[in-house]
């Protein structure tokens, strides 16, 4: 049954000026069919291989069984101090993107495939989820990364297609890291030219647990992207590295919170981004320090390379804060090639548009070195090397 989409989604947490159109984002398409990403007849979806130490299961009630529960969040991710996901483990978890889009995803059936770590297990290779989209794919897909205490886990998630593909992906993953466990999430979006997508992302951290992650944005031509960690608990802690890049009519819209409740917190964000030909990007970057937060630090930092005078960055840094002893810190740098740059580099013989290239490539390499899976860690570089 087709229908219609239209999302406000990428909320900002606390509202500016209209005039500025960053306050939200808006996802619409017409007439789309929405099928669910298609698992393999053993319930493990195609091409995974789970490891030792991680169970999968497909939990097709968590979000139908949370739903009055889901809609109504607002400020609160499960409780201020998480106890009520100790209690429950499935309870929702807050997202970036906002609650159309867990709407979106409890009318049509509300199913996510459930990754959990078992307590103090290490696992030592990452867990690959692949999907390799063939043009005129519509579909959704999510997941819940579920680290026990004292455990560890990298999972990769990477969507491609042929570069002439259209189609629409959109996904959800939640991530629950208990005590003194880590959970390293990567995620790599080469789509094709026609393509809408949106990815969806909420985390909370118990005591001393972390979450590191790691995006590529390259593909698309609407691309959505929203982050929303919990840090709850003492001690806990969020890394974060962002690599995006927006070029011809394209457009990326993004929306990062961490939300510091517990004392002695600790935040990172950092965004390196290139904009090219009349390509419109929307960063919304936040450290919330919450009431009981002392002791916590943030950083939110963007390096956006603007490579045409008709680009529309826009970028809105945020810190909101409630408790006296805390530590925020944000910045940015954005603009065009210097021209004491461009010097150096043609007197060692390299044109503008080689610099270009070289800019671009430093900036985007440098996230996609971070990608734990060879294979996709050289598809990502591929794709850089094939753009630029």
């Amino acid at each position: 049954m087709s229908k219609d989409l239209n999302m406000k989604v990428n909320v900002l947490p606390v509202t500016t000026y209209n005039f500025l159109h960053v306050n939200d984002g808006r996802l619409e398409i017409k007439d789309i069919e929405l099928q669910k990403i298609v698992s393999s007849k053993a319930g493990i979806p195609s091409g995974v291989t789970l490891k030792e130490g991680v169970s999968f299961d497909e939990a097709g009630e968590v979000f139908r069984a949370n739903k009055d529960r889901i809609l109504a969040l607002k400020e609160e991710m499960v409780s201020p101090n998480c106890e009520t996901a100790k209690r429950d483990e499935s309870q929702p978890i807050r997202t970036g993107m906002g609650a159309d889009v867990d709407k979106l995803f409890l009318e049509n059936g509300g199913t996510c495939d459930v990754y959990t770590v078992e307590e103090n297990a290490k696992v030592a290779e990452p867990i690959v989820l692949r999907q390799d989209l063939e043009d005129g794919f519509t579909g959704i897909g999510s997941q819940v990364i579920h680290a026990k205490k004292g455990s560890e886990v990298t999972v990769v998630m990477a969507y491609s297609s042929e570069s002439s593909a259209s189609g629409f992906l959109g996904v959800s993953t939640r991530l629950l890291a208990e005590e003194n466990a880590t959970i390293n999430l990567v995620k790599v979006q080469l789509l094709g030219n026609g393509y809408v997508h949106f990815d969806d992302i909420g985390g909370a951290c118990l005591k001393g647990g972390k979450i590191n992650m790691t995006t590529l944005e390259l593909g698309g031509k609407e691309a959505f992207n929203g982050a929303y960690i919990n840090l709850s608990e003492k001690e806990a802690a969020l890394s974060s590295n962002l690599g995006y890049l927006s070029r011809d009519d394209h457009s990326l819209d993004m929306n990062y919170v961490a939300d510091q409740r517990g004392k002695k917190t600790e935040a990172s964000m950092q965004f390196k981004g290139v904009l090219m030909g009349t390509a419109k990007k929307t960063l919304r970057d936040t450290l919330d320090f919450k009431t009981g937060s002392s002791g916590s630090v943030g950083d939110e930092q963007e390096d956006a390379l603007l490579l045409s005078e008709n680009v529309v960055n826009r970028t809105m840094p945020v810190i909101l804060c409630q408790e006296e002893d805390v530590e925020g810190r944000h910045g940015a740098t954005i603009g065009q090639l210097g021209e004491d740059l461009l010097f150096y580099m043609q007197t060692r013989g390299i044109d503008e548009e080689e610099a270009k290239r070289i800019m671009i490539k430093a900036r985007l390499e440098s996230v996609a070195r971070l990608i734990p899976d060879e294979e996709i860690k050289q598809l990502a570089i591929y794709y850089i090397q094939q753009i630029v």
